[in-house]
């Protein structure tokens, strides 16, 4: 049932593109050749040259060829030819009507027949055939009315002259306009052509309307006349879908409207009698179709099936493009957007007729923004769908400043860096703003976080965390930008800055040193695009410090690593005290790097990023990092200095802190974290004084034993 539901789908979706490629094709390549009519010599000349001006009028007959082309289909053409097939062999006399009149000449029997064989004879003595004559002429009439559904005329009038109909056939050819070829050939031409059409086919159709709704006639014959002559109303009762409601409506749009521009082009070869009947006859007028109002006389006249047809998804859009009602069109497609009666046929459909409209220069006919947001819904379905390859290219047809946010949503999908190179190398191929799609990328991985400047938990603590998926999507977005951003790097620079402040307030170093290591490692003011290293003094200088903090904990780990070796190690200490001393210079000298940072680490020394939208998120961010971050670094170089107890080296680093040309850091400290530091510092002094008395004893032994 799927499979079918999805075949049906595909061949509306396919009825639809005949359509828009019908109506295209006849609103832009109309004849412009025509000669000069000649008068009284061709009607068909006078409504080509009419259609030459009648957009309305071309439209009509593109719909009424579509609607034909369509119901042909290999289902239809099966039931003709089964029906065709009964009727071809065998010429229709009326047998069991004759037979009847035959043997009830003499016998004096009740004749409810006609009493002979005219082929109006039912009509004019308002009497019938013989039952099986009737079920065969029903069937002649009804097949082919089905042939002239499908545009067939020819088949139809060789079916009637095979069926000994001639007389049907005649009318059927009674409806074609005149034209004599004769008037328009050269004078050296010899051939004489044979005149085409009905010369006085105003006064034949003004028959075949009355004709069409006498009741005594049968329905597919009645529905037959109405067409040739557009009575709408002879059309209605055989009309089964709203398609076939459609064409017999357009059909006769058509009709009339040939009609009424043959009336007005011989009204004056037309002698006073025959003008003033055709001129003055309301009948002709009464129901006068227009193609803009022809779908709200099908809702306001059709059964509640046709109706609910009408309004199906596809019969809107194909309404709306035979109006070329662009905007409500537009809104149409996306009322079915937003209430979910969409599917992948109609989408697809909808969005490439939107893409045709918009690049045809139409958008001044329709809400650009229902444009986008169509286009974008087909993009998200592709995505979805995981047809990659086609994302881009559709991407590129939405205007310029929707390009990179839908992009950057794009690349956000992606599981691996290795799929998002790829597709950004398309991007460039299709002229998309890769720089601007980036900077969204990486701002959309932006995350909220707390920076509490009161949390204490880790205040001396150096222990790595492990990166979350958040944190890697952050990374990658970064190696994007320094991979791909064609000249901004001060941007990347700014995105780096500000995941590092996020990393350092996790504690989640090794982010940190990720992100340090996407940058040359030598990067400075020159490195910077020209016109924006006035701008971007601030932001190298907010970077290094990151590096400078690194470098300080890594010193650290590294010292840590050392010392705890040495506790596992007492039998054999003397290698690992010289590494660990060794190594110590190390650790102050990268500690110092930050608490000595020029003009003071994470600390501005211009006003450039005053003007910038996240400066005031940005200064708080960095001044808790500052109270958070110094006080860590300074506890655990005091706890390395009391471990091995380098006083000097603890009471140098005090006085640092409370210096007032080094901004006074002391003041960064909690009054816990100074009371931690003060202890350590007491506990220095102690052994400084332990040492000093040791020392005066020692002095005192000395200078009695040389006294003695």
């Amino acid at each position: 049932r799927q499979l079918s539901r999805n075949i049906r789908m595909l061949q509306i979706e396919r009825d639809s593109w005949l359509l828009w490629n019908r109506a295209r094709d006849t609103l832009n390549n109309t004849r412009q050749d025509l000669p000069e009519v000649i008068p009284g010599s061709s009607d068909r000349f006078i409504v080509e040259h009419h259609l030459l001006n009648n957009p309305q009028l071309r439209m009509a007959k593109a719909v009424q060829g579509w609607l034909q082309t369509t119901k042909l289909d290999e289902r239809y053409q099966t039931d003709l030819k089964m029906a065709m097939t009964k009727l071809e062999p065998k010429r229709i006399y009326w047998e069991k009507t004759c037979h009847f009149l035959k043997s009830s000449y003499n016998a004096n029997i009740p004749n409810p027949y006609i009493t002979c064989l005219d082929f109006d004879a039912a009509h004019k003595q308002k009497r019938r055939l013989c039952d099986t004559d009737e079920q065969e002429e029903n069937d002649l009439l009804q097949i082919v009315f089905s042939l002239l559904r499908v545009g067939e005329y020819s088949k139809a009038k060789n079916l009637c002259k095979s069926t000994g109909y001639h007389w049907l056939a005649a009318l059927l050819s009674a409806n074609e306009l005149y034209h004599d070829e004769n008037y328009y050939c050269s004078e050296a031409n010899d051939i004489v052509y044979p005149v085409e059409g009905n010369q006085k086919r105003i006064q034949w159709i003004e028959s075949m309307f009355e004709l069409c709704m006498d009741m005594r006639l049968k329905l597919y014959e009645r529905a037959i006349y109405g067409l040739l002559c557009g009575r709408i109303e002879a059309l209605i009762p055989v009309c089964k879908t709203y398609a076939d409601y459609l064409w017999a409506y357009t059909s006769c749009y058509i009709e009339q409207e040939i009609h009424h521009i043959l009336v007005y082009a011989h009204q004056n070869e037309l002698n006073d009698v025959d003008k003033h009947r055709v001129l003055s006859n309301d009948e002709l007028g009464n129901h006068q179709l227009k193609m803009t109002t022809i779908f709200d006389e099908i809702l306001a006249d059709c059964p509640a099936h046709i109706r609910d047809e009408a309004l199906l998804p596809f019969n809107q859009i194909e309404k709306y493009l035979i109006l070329a009602n662009y905007d409500r069109l537009f809104d149409s497609i996306l009322s079915f957007l937003h209430t979910n009666e969409s599917n992948g046929s109609l989408l697809r459909f909808s969005t490439h007729i939107c893409l045709f409209l918009y690049e045809q220069n139409h958008s001044e006919n329709f809400n650009q923004k229902n444009f986008i947001e169509i286009l974008t819904t087909y993009i998200g379905h592709l995505i979805e769908l995981e047809f990659k390859d086609l994302v881009c290219y559709y991407i590129s047809k939405l205007p310029l400043n929707n390009q990179s946010t839908l992009m950057a949503t794009f690349l956000d999908t992606l599981a691996n860096r290795q799929d998002k190179e790829h597709y950004l190398k398309q991007g460039f191929t299709y002229k998309i703003d890769i720089d601007t799609s980036l900077l969204k990328l990486a701002a959309n991985q932006q995350r909220e976080q707390t920076f509490d400047k009161n949390n204490t938990d880790e205040i001396i603590s150096t222990n790595l965390k492990n990166l979350n998926e958040n944190d890697h999507k952050q990374l990658e977005a970064l190696k994007l930008l320094t991979t791909f951003l064609s000249t901004q790097t001060l941007d990347a620079l700014r995105f780096a800055n500000r995941i590092c402040r996020y990393f350092l307030n996790d504690a989640k170093y090794e982010g940190i040193r990720i992100a340090l290591s996407y940058f040359p490692h030598d990067i400075d003011i020159h490195t910077i695009e020209a016109n924006n290293r006035q701008q971007s003094e601030d932001d190298l200088r907010e970077f290094k410090a990151f590096g400078a903090y690194i470098a300080a904990i890594e010193a650290i780990q590294r010292w840590s690593e050392m010392h705890q070796k040495q506790q596992q190690q007492q039998d054999n200490t003397s290698s690992v005290v010289r590494d660990d001393q060794a190594y110590l210079p190390i650790v102050i000298k990268a500690c110092y790097g930050v608490f000595d940072y020029a003009q003071g680490w994470l600390l501005d020394t211009t006003n450039i990023h005053q003007s910038l939208p996240d400066n005031e998120s940005r200064q708080i961010e960095m001044s808790i990092l500052r109270h958070k971050c110094i006080p860590m670094l300074a506890c655990n170089l005091f706890r390395i200095f009391d471990l091995i107890k380098e006083d000097q080296e603890t009471f140098r680093l005090i006085v640092f802190l409370s210096d007032n040309r080094k901004q006074q850091l002391y003041s960064l400290f909690s009054k816990e974290t100074l009371n931690s530091v003060l202890s350590l510092t007491e506990h220095a002094a102690e052994r400084c004084l332990d040492r000093q008395q040791q020392q005066q004893q020692t002095d005192d032994t000395t200078a009695i034993s040389y006294f003695l």
